[in-house]
């Protein structure tokens, strides 16, 4: 017997507008989307010009914000899961690593993403919640303005967490005041750092 499901639809998050599955398989009709990712426009431009990172920031903002009312932290946002459709607009996904039913105050505390791009409190292994979505944004609006990731992901774990928590990123002169703000409001969002 094969069941189907309606997903629900969200502009700024990739939809799954059939679910199938039966005893032995679940299989989704996912939507195409052909603008490419995100880490494309990155590689091909460079760093972007401040209204584009605004865009796609306020984009982005709006998605995570969908996620986060429905329980939702995706826990692996980064360039590469973020797709574009073909006018440029955003949807959010790669939705493997994400954990459901995080309401309130709810924490978790294992670790799951990818080196750079992860709260220093998911690299520890402490507890974190959705916060550490926000953590990835204000990483993503860094690297779409400047080509280059905010703090290393080389080196130990350690070495990982010590550079994040002892060292202020470099703020080139080419970024606005508005966008120098928001990527420092946005990476503030530091649970028990």
């Amino acid at each position: 017997m094969i069941m189907f499901l309606f997903c629900p639809i969200h502009f700024y998050a990739s939809p799954s507008p059939f679910c199938f599955y039966n005893q032995s398989l679940i299989l989704l009709a996912l939507e195409y989307v052909s603008g490419g990712t995100l880490e494309n426009i990155i590689q091909d431009q460079g760093r972007l010009n401040n209204k584009q990172v605004l865009f796609y920031a306020s984009e982005l903002v709006v998605g995570i914000q969908f996620l986060h009312e429905n329980g939702i932290v995706h826990r692996d946002l980064k360039p590469e899961n973020i797709l574009l459709d073909e006018q440029g607009h955003v949807k959010i996904g790669d939705f493997g690593l994400v954990c459901t039913g995080m309401y309130g105050a709810k924490t978790r505390c294992d670790y799951y993403g990818t080196p750079g791009y992860t709260a220093p409190q998911v690299l520890l292994e402490e507890q974190y919640d959705a916060g550490a979505d926000w953590w990835s944004l204000g990483v993503i609006l860094y690297e779409m303005a400047t080509n280059r990731l905010p703090f290393s992901p080389k080196g130990n774990l350690k070495q990982q967490v010590e550079s994040i928590i002892n060292r202020e990123p470099e703020y080139p002169d080419s970024l606005s005041t508005k966008l120098r703000d928001l990527i420092k409001q946005v990476s503030k969002i530091r649970i028990n750092i």
